[in-house]
């Protein structure tokens, strides 16, 4: 009975192997007359109006490792568009990193020490709020925790 059915798969492994080369050699003779399909008289005039519809020509994935990957699969133009919808939206776009150099510190220091708000100084310095906190905690300026 187990032979039976051991034979069995054999056959039907057989059977879809065949179907792959069968299938194989068909789409391999479609690729070849595809750009008489579309119209074009040779595949480099196919070749070059894919590429003029795709932008640029892909490049090599320079980083490796699975968000290496994920990263090349959008392009430049796909990000741009994203991060236009997300405009559209209310979303607000990431800002970039504000370099804290030792003047930017002492006047951030300086104004804490004056007064006002912790928001107020740190959007006329340009970082956030918690940068601002981190800038007061290491400069002192913090009460201990009760415990």
């Amino acid at each position: 009975m187990i032979s039976n059915t051991l034979k069995a798969i054999q056959e039907t492994k057989s059977k879809l192997a065949a179907l792959e080369k069968k299938a194989a050699v068909e789409q391999k003779a479609r690729i070849q007359n595809l750009h008489k399909e579309a119209g074009f008289a040779t595949r480099q005039e196919l070749i070059d109006a894919l590429q003029t519809l795709g932008g640029k020509s892909p490049k090599k994935a320079k980083a490796r490792g699975p968000r290496a990957a994920k990263a090349t699969k959008t392009s430049k133009p796909a990000k741009a568009l994203k991060a236009k919808k997300a405009l559209k939206k209310g979303v607000k776009k990431r800002a970039k990193r504000t370099v804290i150099t030792a003047e930017l510190k002492k006047g951030i220091i300086a104004a804490l020490k004056t007064g006002g708000t912790g928001a107020a100084i740190a959007a006329k310095f340009g970082v956030s709020v918690p940068t601002l906190h981190n800038i007061k905690k290491a400069a002192g300026l913090t009460k201990a925790r009760k415990k």
